[in-house]
């Protein structure tokens, strides 16, 4: 039996997620053969989305292996990890009451882990849930205006991707407002192919790394004959960091990307921090530019 010890960030920044996700990952990837866990939450006090989502991803990755999984949690925040579903999450498949289970988060400052069918359901299912989503989240925010069709265009956008290119039965979704802070984070996982096998599996044989499909993709190259959205990923970063002035992160295999007002890198790291999948982390101001258009954004 395998201990995986997760700690807890210092902080709110997206940088402090990331080191205590890349630090999960390395005990995770160094352990890739075992076949009994015990995760210890015993240092976590507070559910970033960051890296809590990724973690309750990989947990649920490895039930659903067959491998066996024991969860240590600090007793003080018991009650609230299960509010948040941790780590299962809200899986509309098996809830007939999904949404009114989803409802009791409307004026909370979070939503719970929630899963993000993808195969096994038709896309107008999918738009239900993500309606939901959306109408949820304008309610904690007491949106109007842009930022509601930002939001709506930026969920399902990503959660396309995810049904496109994951080759996965579902995706992840967690959100934690920070109304104090005058922000919102939206994490979305899968732990599917990730963005270099999808170019791969098109017949792109120059894109050979994860560094360079991350540079395609952030650049908008799409995987079809024809010109079309692609992984969205072009569009969506430039409408949240130009537009909101917000920050974006990509994480795919052993390549990450980071977009602020301030700074623009895209990162090769080692194989023993890599994430079997895709990760987005996006950080939306509460209150958007005056001159900001959506619809000067959409290709």
């Amino acid at each position: 039996m395998i201990t995986i010890k997760i700690k807890q960030p210092l902080d709110d920044s997206m940088g402090a997620s990331f080191r205590v996700l890349t630090d999960f990952l390395q005990q995770i990837n160094n352990a890739e053969n075992e076949n009994e866990f015990i995760f210890d939450l015993k240092e976590v006090n507070f559910a970033f989305p960051f890296f809590l989502l990724p973690v309750a991803s990989i947990i649920n990755y490895k039930k659903q292996s067959g491998i066996k999984v024991n969860i240590e949690l600090n007793t003080n925040i018991r009650e609230y990890f299960s509010y948040l579903l941790f780590p299962e999450g809200l899986n509309s498949l098996n809830n007939s009451l999904w949404r009114d289970k989803l409802k009791t988060f409307s004026f909370k400052t979070y939503l719970p882990i929630c899963v993000i069918p993808t195969r096994t359901v038709s896309s107008t299912e999918r738009e239900q849930l993500l309606t939901v989503f959306s109408k949820i989240l304008n309610n904690q925010l007491n949106l109007t205006g842009n930022i509601v069709s930002v939001l709506s265009y930026l969920l399902t956008e990503t959660i396309d991707n995810i049904t496109d290119h994951a080759n996965v039965d579902n995706g992840w979704l967690m959100v934690q407002n920070y109304p104090q802070k005058g922000f919102l984070d939206i994490c979305i996982v899968d732990t599917g192919k990730g963005i270099l096998q999808t170019y791969k599996d098109f017949g792109f044989t120059e894109i050979d790394t994860d560094i360079k499909a991350m540079q395609n993709a952030i650049n908008g190259r799409s995987t079809k004959d024809m010109k079309e959205r692609g992984f969205g990923i072009s569009t969506t970063r430039r409408m949240l960091v130009e537009g909101l002035k917000g920050k974006y992160f990509l994480f795919s295999g052993s390549a990450f990307y980071v977009w602020t007002s301030q700074n623009e890198t895209i990162t090769n790291i080692q194989n023993s921090f890599k994430w079997k999948g895709t990760m987005l982390a996006l950080r939306i101001p509460k209150n958007i530019p005056d001159n900001f258009k959506l619809y000067s954004y959409l290709e």
